[in-house]
């Protein structure tokens, strides 16, 4: 779990989502990678740390969502995860879909949340389809809901992706959609993403045209990049 200056939010996440997991009798650690955070988030999650011992707290400087989730994803691989299931710190992500992931799991190795109702408005469910579509006009590989921050993936897949993601690919998460996606086929489950507890996202609606130019550059090279090191 990213966790950037979330002090509204973040230990509701981590009380409701370790309860979550409890109940499901899963064998887990609850990563927490703050990232750079100017409010009091550490010493929030330092205080859930002496409550639920299962959370790990990650302190780094800040290097945004996606690079962020990649330090996440490589910490699990280097501990021996076998699953990885990653979400965001704001309360949008419900637990009550989480059994619906697990029941995938002998089937699927990369199921991820689809959001098909969310609270956070229009704009915001506009925005997550034109990504998908910038998404598949730069790579070719069309993803449902290639930004959704609710995924649960095998080790494998995750690890053979890992290396082909650059480091200064800001929306990295994306990236790693769609080599999942090449690599096996991504079941789907349908969630509904509730409103921001607090805090504000990190992408505005109003600057999303330029990320999303920002985007289609980086896959376009980095898929540029990935054809010449196959063909090598």
């Amino acid at each position: 779990m990213p966790v950037y200056n979330e002090e509204e939010a973040v230990a509701g996440v981590i009380k409701e989502w370790s309860a979550q997991l409890e109940q499901a009798g899963v064998e887990y650690t609850f990563c927490a990678l703050n990232d750079g955070s100017r409010d009091s988030t550490l010493e929030k999650l330092h205080e859930c740390q002496s409550a639920y011992p299962h959370i790990k707290i990650i302190d780094k400087k800040n290097t945004g969502h996606g690079q962020t989730c990649v330090t996440g994803y490589e910490t699990a691989i280097q501990n021996g995860a076998e699953w990885i299931f990653q979400i965001d710190s704001d309360g949008q992500c419900d637990p009550a879909f989480f059994p619906q992931l697990l029941q995938q799991i002998p089937r699927s190795k990369a199921v991820f949340g689809y959001r098909k109702t969310r609270d956070d408005g229009f704009q915001r469910f506009i925005i997550s389809r034109f990504v998908s579509l910038f998404t598949y006009a730069a790579t070719g590989v069309w993803v449902k809901d290639a930004n959704v921050p609710y995924r649960l993936m095998h080790r494998s897949v995750v690890a053979n992706a890992l290396p082909a993601i650059p480091r200064d690919f800001h929306l990295a998460n994306i990236f790693l959609s769609v080599l999942v996606r090449r690599q096996t086929t991504i079941k789907w489950v349908n969630i509904h993403f509730r409103d921001r507890t607090g805090g504000s996202p990190s992408v505005k609606t109003f600057s999303f045209f330029k990320h999303g130019m920002k985007l289609y550059r980086q896959l376009k090279k980095a898929v540029k990049n990935m054809k010449r090191n196959d063909a090598a």
